[in-house]
């Protein structure tokens, strides 16, 4: 017995040899992505119709897919829909839904997914709907693969409405999206067809994700992992990104970009967006803002090129104090006049409007991309215009997350890149806006909004824009600093990352890391 067995134990090494063998390109195919760390603030809202910071549709893009996708370039491209037509008069939408898509708890996908999704955000009364039509769409499913939208008037944004950062496909009858529950199955509510599947989440502190092996999309993910490591303070994420515990950051204010730009083994990431800083006084009765005169002073009293050059070093570019912004090329208007610094002007206003010589107020600033510094200069700047301001930091998730920012009387709001101007104007200007913190309300300016939404013809929609930005400059309750580049900061190993200007919607399918 004992020759027997020593006599195949040369043969039996030589199998396990083999078996090794066989195994280890295995393993070495599953993590050749490898597993990319990603430092940010911590999401708050996590419902995929609501939640629309960086950090929260960050985390739902990861989880789930969009029937279209909007590139960084602005274009848009098809993603659970393959294709789409639009008819004659420009009020049916019909979309072809890619087969062989799987939710992560293995059920397919279908029309009657779409059709929960969007008749869920009508009921929520998403944000979402400001580019679709303000809900005023019927959907149906005629079969499993096509769904297909009717409008009651023209809608020359409707496909960028389908690839909004609130429109993730949810499993028809999901009641409690992204919520955890107890027992053995903590994440079942956190069932997308993305490309990546969720199995560790700690509110606060990290979220952690594995590829879909099932992801419909092939090639992709190329990543193995992916891990959101969540880190509030500025500087902490450039640490952690310098010492190599994250392998990438975003949203970075211009000092810490700075320091790393000469960072070894590390590359600054910078894009000209949209992205632009808010000062907004309440307009609506009862409030100082109310009156036109008070609007136009804080305009006065404000020195936009010196906020540019202190706080961006002249990188940043001048607009007209309205959200349209010179990157959207034909739509910006460079020859609209504005006001120049004039605090002697404003002091005059402040007077006229209000019998007295100065006024205070608390100013409730956004703790993000150096707003606080920006609040800062203005109090030097508006206090030579006979405006006194309190300054009240507030951390991003907490003045987002409970809504203080849309009823303070005076804030500073950070407004990220949005691929085109409506989106704007339709979320935070016109009456009833769901996010129109200033709470303004201008009957000529909803008329122009309402007419460029059912324009397509590009030159007919500048001249519109020309009016609405006519309208900010006379009668507006903001004032808009600049249009500042947007900063992330990446380690060379990652390979295949484009930040996005909207750095929630940047997509991880298909980075990896590497040497």
């Amino acid at each position: 017995m004992f020759q027997s067995i020593a006599s195949r134990v040369p043969r039996l090494i030589a199998l396990v040899l083999i078996a090794m063998m066989t195994l280890i390109p295995l393993q070495a195919q599953e993590s050749t992505g490898g597993t990319l760390l990603v430092g940010m603030n911590a999401p708050v809202n996590l419902d995929p119709a609501s939640g629309s910071n960086d950090p929260e549709v960050l985390f739902n893009n990861t989880l789930y897919d969009t029937l279209l996708d909007v590139l960084p370039d602005g274009t848009i491209v098809e993603n659970l829909a393959t294709a789409y037509t639009i008819s004659e008069d420009g009020l049916t939408y019909t979309l072809t839904l890619a087969e062989g898509v799987m939710f992560h708890d293995g059920a397919a996908f279908s029309s009657a997914d779409v059709l929960f999704t969007f008749n869920r955000l009508q009921e929520l009364e998403s944000a979402a709907l400001g580019l679709l039509s303000g809900g005023n769409f019927e959907i149906a499913a005629p079969d499993a693969q096509t769904v297909v939208f009717t409008l009651t008037e023209p809608n020359a944004d409707f496909l960028y409405g389908l690839a909004g950062r609130l429109t993730s496909i949810l499993k028809d009858g999901t009641t409690e999206p992204n919520v955890v529950v107890e027992g053995d199955t903590p994440y079942q509510n956190f069932n997308g067809t993305g490309a990546f599947r969720l199995t560790d989440y700690r509110a606060g502190e990290r979220a952690v994700f594995i590829a879909n092996a099932d992801y419909f999309r092939e090639g992709e993910p190329k990543l193995a992992g992916l891990e959101f490591v969540f880190i509030e303070d500025a500087q902490a994420q450039v640490d952690a990104l310098i010492t190599g515990e994250v392998h990438f950051i975003f949203k970075l204010p211009i000092n810490q970009a700075i320091q790393l730009e000469a960072q070894d083994g590390i590359t600054l990431l910078e894009r000209a967006t949209n992205q632009h800083g808010v000062i907004r006084i309440r307009s609506d009765e009862g409030f100082i803002g109310a009156d036109p005169r008070i609007r136009q002073a804080f305009k006065l009293a404000t020195d936009r090129e010196e906020l540019n050059l202190i706080l961006q070093e002249g990188r940043a570019v001048i607009g007209n104090n309205d959200p349209i912004g010179p990157a959207f090329g034909l739509y910006y208007d460079a020859t609209i006049t504005t006001t120049d610094y004039d605090p002697a002007q404003a002091c005059a206003l402040i007077l006229e409007a209000t019998g007295q010589e100065r006024i205070s107020l608390d100013f409730y600033v956004v703790d993000a991309l150096g707003y606080p510094d920006m609040a800062t200069v203005l109090r030097q700047q508006w206090a030579e215009g006979c405006i006194d301001v309190n300054i009240l930091v507030r951390p991003e998730n907490v003045y987002y997350g409970n809504n203080e920012w849309m009823e303070v009387e005076l804030g500073l709001t950070g407004w990220g890149d949005r691929p085109i101007p409506q989106q704007y104007l339709i979320e935070a200007y016109i009456t009833g806006g769901i996010y129109n913190e200033s709470h303004w309300s201008n009957e000529a300016l909803d008329a122009l909004v309402a007419e460029a939404g059912r324009t397509t013809d590009p030159t007919a929609r500048a001249e519109l824009y020309r009016q609405i930005a006519q309208i900010f400059a006379t009668d507006g309750p903001i004032i808009v600093p600049y249009f500042a580049p947007i900063f992330g900061a990446v380690r060379n190993e990652v390979q295949g990352l484009e930040m996005a200007p909207f750095p929630g919607n940047t997509d991880f399918r298909n980075v990896m890391l590497g040497n």
